[in-house]
């Protein structure tokens, strides 16, 4: 049996992203509620979540990236909007999520999503696919009318743009008890033409 590795594809932050998602996390946080705080280097917009994977598909499936990283372009993307799954009122996982260029982003996730089904290293997405980044994990609690408050205060905060130029496969290695270490195994630069130029 090969190894396996636990594997997703994701665009990394910049520095200054990261720092004020940190800073909207120290917001959220509440005394009543136990929250498991993503770490601020281990934020991402995850692409596409593999799981388990076989570490000999590592280098056919950045194969496939390179080609979908080929046929789209650099963009932008506005940071922004704090929301919650499955509500603000029962929050479960919090997020954060983007405005000025989701669709770009989104398309950079379903072509990824098609191409490695296609190519039959993963299974097409039921849902379709919505940016966002986790901020945290709702570990506990009973009331929530504050931290539903706080999600409310904002909703429609504005973080900052940011370029997505790239975007990386990683390996997720878990830790009882701690984060889980992510480790890049490959690079993927965006170098295809933008319509609007």
């Amino acid at each position: 049996m090969p190894e396996t590795l636990r594997l997703f594809f994701a665009v990394p932050l910049p520095d200054e992203i990261r720092a004020a998602a940190r800073e909207l996390q120290q917001e959220c946080a509440c005394d009543e509620i136990k929250i498991g705080w993503t770490r601020p280097q281990n934020m991402h917009f995850t692409l596409k979540f593999l799981g388990d994977t076989p570490e000999n598909r590592v280098p056919k499936l950045a194969e496939v990236a390179e080609q979908v990283a080929q046929s789209c372009p650099v963009h932008r993307v506005t940071v922004a909007t704090v929301g919650a799954f499955p509500h603000t009122r029962r929050p479960r996982v919090i997020w954060l999520g983007c405005t000025d260029g989701a669709a770009e982003l989104g398309h950079l996730g379903t072509e990824l999503d098609r191409a490695l089904a296609q190519a039959k290293l993963s299974r097409r997405e039921k849902r379709d696919f919505v940016p966002h980044l986790t901020l945290g994990r709702v570990r506990g609690g009973h009331n929530f009318s504050e931290l539903t408050a706080q999600l409310d205060r904002l909703a429609d905060r504005v973080v900052g743009p940011m370029p997505v130029d790239h975007f990386v496969l990683m390996r997720s290695d878990l830790q009882p008890g701690q984060p889980p270490v992510y480790t890049e195994l490959a690079r993927l630069d965006l170098t295809g033409e933008n319509p609007g130029q």
